[in-house]
């Protein structure tokens, strides 16, 4: 046997020993979803995978990829393995995206938003697989750290809050990094005109208040007093 036929084994054999090392670690992450329904106050309804239509649900019931979620009245907060939140105000649908391929913890939590009120709060520094990023009308929200809200306006234009944190409004052709205090509206076609200060508006004390006391309770942080 010649030097090369005892290295072939052994080349073989390393090879084997990383493919099974890295399946271990993409494995051996945590899965983010299915998340959880840990706050339901009203009615709201679930459409799965499995059985499209649409039927109720109840508190601790779980929400997978591929999935769907609407409130009809009231709120609904999930929360996904890494404890970061998705509250759902009243008449807003969502739907949790399936991944492309590879595992369902290759990447962030993704949901897709037809219409109504959402707010995101992801706890400092998470890493990205752990974020999360939803797709409403022309334009993907990625909320890197906490708290924003996406509201769908009836024209087909979204508005991006950022009331404290960082997140990430895209498009074809076009980004805004929006931080604290900071909002944006992005037209139904064609990047937005200009990032502005945040605006809080009388009709949305009450939601915002609740939203941000539930952020100082779950350790995703507060606004920063300048």
């Amino acid at each position: 046997m010649t030097a090369r036929d005892v290295r072939l084994p052994s080349i073989a054999l390393a090879m084997v020993i990383v493919a099974v090392v890295a399946a271990g670690v993409a494995f051996g992450q945590p899965a983010e979803l299915p998340a959880k329904i840990v706050t339901l106050s009203g009615r709201a309804e679930v459409s799965r995978v499995t059985a499209p239509a649409w039927s109720a649900v109840k508190l601790r019931d779980e929400i997978s990829a591929g999935d769907g979620i609407r409130t009809i009245a009231g709120r609904l907060v999930l929360r996904t393995a890494s404890d970061q939140a998705l509250r759902l105000g009243a008449r807003t649908p969502i739907f949790f995206v399936e991944p492309v391929a590879g595992p369902a913890a290759g990447g962030p939590t993704t949901v897709r938003m037809d219409s109504g009120l959402l707010w995101i709060a992801v706890k400092p520094a998470s890493p990205p697989p752990t974020q999360i990023v939803v797709r409403a009308g022309p334009a993907t929200v990625t909320v890197r750290g906490g708290g924003a809200s996406i509201a769908m306006n009836a024209d087909g234009s979204v508005t991006v809050s950022v009331y404290h944190g960082a997140t990430a409004v895209a498009a074809a052709g076009w980004q805004r990094d929006l931080a604290q205090d900071q909002q944006v509206v992005i037209p139904p076609s064609g990047p937005p005109k200009e990032i502005v200060a945040l605006k809080r508006e009388k009709r949305d004390a009450e939601w915002v208040k609740w939203n941000e006391q539930q952020d100082r309770a779950g350790g995703v942080g507060a606004r920063i007093e300048k």
